[in-house]
């Protein structure tokens, strides 16, 4: 909602006060102050990029980077490998292996509520053995669309990547989806 109001309203009204300031202050010179203080706040509002997306970014930055048994570095990484690297490098404890994420479930949330930052669980390829097998961090939220990023093994996405949740082959293999704590930049 946040985002549907800036980028329809707010980001092309301010354009328009910015362009007005750029044209009309010397037509206007009455209204040049009041052009130069509302292109001033236009121009100087700084971005702000939340941890959570920092650890998005910093995850996309390992895209590529091939699938390996047991691997946990960027040499190459498993599942909750990768998971574990990324996580660590924001203060985030989490288990090793995905088979004790079982621990975490006590902080599950239905995949409705989820956000950018949260683990997202599944089974591995035995759908029968209903039990963490794989797993990703989620990197984008919206109104029918969920992705995340994983160190997947299947020939077709292999190592790192990036997968969009309804259109693959994971929403029959979801268990829960993990609340994670808030994220920190190491120091």
């Amino acid at each position: 909602m946040k985002i549907n109001l800036l980028s329809k309203h707010i980001l092309p009204l301010s354009l328009l006060f910015l362009i007005a300031y750029k044209t009309q202050a010397n037509t206007y010179p009455q209204h040049a102050d009041t052009f130069k203080t509302l292109a001033s706040n236009v121009t100087q509002q700084p971005h702000k990029t939340t941890i959570e997306q920092q650890m998005i970014n910093y995850a996309r930055k390992h895209i590529g980077i091939p699938y390996v048994w047991g691997g946990t570095s960027p040499k190459g990484f498993d599942c909750s490998g990768f998971i574990k690297y990324v996580y660590n490098h924001f203060n985030i404890s989490i288990p090793r292996t995905t088979a004790a994420y079982t621990l975490l479930f006590k902080h599950s949330i239905p995949l409705k509520d989820a956000k950018v930052g949260d683990l997202i669980v599944f089974t591995g390829t035995n759908l029968k053995i209903r039990r963490p097998g794989h797993a990703g961090i989620i990197t984008e939220v919206k109104p029918g669309v969920v992705k995340f990023i994983h160190s997947s093994s299947s020939k077709k996405h292999f190592g790192v990547t990036e997968t969009s949740y309804y259109q693959s082959g994971y929403p029959k293999r979801y268990l829960t989806v993990i609340r994670m704590p808030n994220p920190t930049i190491k120091e």
